[in-house]
Formats: C-alpha cells, sequence, structure tokens
C-alpha cells in the first residue's frame, strides 16, 4: 500500500513509518509550522521597519504559502498538493533574487540579474541532470549569493552580514536535505524537518538582509546629495 501510495514525487524517510490518515507524515507536516511562523515574523519585520515595502510583503506571504502548501503535501501526500509546496518557494528563490538585485541598483539591472540567475539555475540543472531539483540549484544560488553579498557590503555591512547567514542557513538546510535517505537506519523519520526549519530561516534572515540593505541606501542618499551641492 505505501509503495503505491508514495510512487509519486519525492521519497522521504518517515514514508516507511507513515500514517494511514492526515497528517500521514506527522514531523514532516508539523515541522512546517516553523515556516509559517517565518513567514508571519517577516511580515511584521516588515510592517514595523519597511511598511512601504510591498515586495517584501509579498516574499513574506510565499513563505507562509510555502509552509502551508508544504504541510499539505507532507500530511496528504496527494500529487496535486505537491505543486502548492514547490511553487511558492520558487517563486520566492527568484524574486527574492530580483529584490535584492533591485535594492543595490536600477530596475533593468535587477531584471538582468533576475534573468541571469535563472538561467544560471536551468544550465545548472542539465549538468547536474538526474539529481534531485534542490542540488541542480545550488551552484546557481551559492554564486549569485556570493555576488549580491559583495555588492551589499560595500554598502551595509550589516545588510551583508545577515546575507551571509542567510546564505549559510540555506546550505546547511540543502546538507540536510541531501542526506535525508541516508540516514533512515539511525534517524526513522529522516532529516527534511530541518531542511523546513532552516530554509524558512535562511529566507527569514535574507527579509532583515534587505530591510538593513533598503535602509542603509536611504540614509545614504542625503549624504550623496549634500556632497553633489
Amino acid at each position: 500500500m505505501a509503495a503505491e501510495r508514495f510512487s509519486f514525487g519525492p521519497i522521504y524517510c518517515e514514508d516507511s513509518i507513515a500514517l494511514s490518515s492526515f497528517p500521514v507524515e506527522p514531523v514532516n507536516t508539523i515541522s512546517n509550522a516553523a515556516i509559517v511562523l517565518f513567514g508571519v515574523a517577516a511580515l511584521y519585520y516588515v510592517s514595523k521597519r519597511a511598511p512601504r515595502s510591498l515586495d517584501l510583503y509579498l516574499l513574506g506571504a510565499l513563505l507562509v504559502a510555502n509552509g502551508i502548501g508544504s504541510a499539505l503535501w507532507h500530511g496528504l501526500r496527494e500529487g496535486w498538493a505537491l505543486a502548492f509546496d514547490v511553487t511558492p518557494g520558487l517563486v520566492f528563490l527568484f524574486g527574492f533574487s530580483f529584490c535584492w538585485a533591485r535594492r543595490l541598483g536600477s530596475a533593468l539591472a535587477a531584471t538582468l540579474v533576475f534573468g541571469a540567475f535563472f538561467l544560471a539555475a536551468m544550465v545548472s540543472a542539465v549538468l547536474i541532470a538526474g539529481a534531485p531539483r534542490w542540488v541542480g540549484l545550488a551552484p546557481a544560488v551559492v554564486v549569485t549569493g556570493l555576488l549580491l553579498i559583495g555588492q551589499t557590503a560595500m554598502r551595509s555591512r550589516p545588510a551583508a552580514l545577515w546575507g551571509a547567514a542567510a546564505l549559510a542557513s540555506t546550505m546547511a538546510a540543502l546538507s540536510f536535505r541531501t542526506i535525508e535517505l541516508d540516514v533512515c537506519s539511525y534517524i526513522p523519520f529522516g532529516t527534511h524537518f530541518l531542511w523546513h526549519i532552516f530554509n524558512s530561516g535562511g529566507a527569514f534572515m535574507g527579509v532583515i538582509a534587505l530591510v538593513t540593505l533598503q535602509d542603509a541606501v536611504a540614509a545614504a542618499r542625503p549624504s550623496a546629495t549634500a556632497a553633489a551641492e
């Protein structure tokens, strides 16, 4: 029964001890509360620090949607639910790159960064054909992240540190996701729940980085205007 039911989508350690009703994967389902909470925290932080940044509200909402979608997927393990898990996460990832680049330069420059990141992700996925989606995306995420962190450091060291922490947390999440099936005999419910926690934690720190960068750029504008006069 389990083999037939779970023949669609990724496989997790918890599948071997899955329940017959909701939540099918209890640990993987409940751990999505961390994603939702980080999303809500991001929305609250933006409302207090950058209330007019509508794009950051969208990122927070996408994070909440990702947590809900992932809970549906792990809780039900139905094929239709997987799209509600994956889609908000991917939109957040690529949207975040645009929002970050936009705070560093013009809309055109941000669009170019977005396009380059998207193209690099597609090429990386092809070069690492057969690997899971998250592994294929990793090289593009790391390279783009490091480039943006480097540019950010020239405008705000605190923002760059938050960006570096966000990238580090994301890479830790990737590590836990990658070793998932190798630790099933030691941890029956696997390490996928840590992917949820560290990935969403990284997303939250990324939002803090963008707000911090935005504040630094805004603070520098009066100085630049005064110097020009």
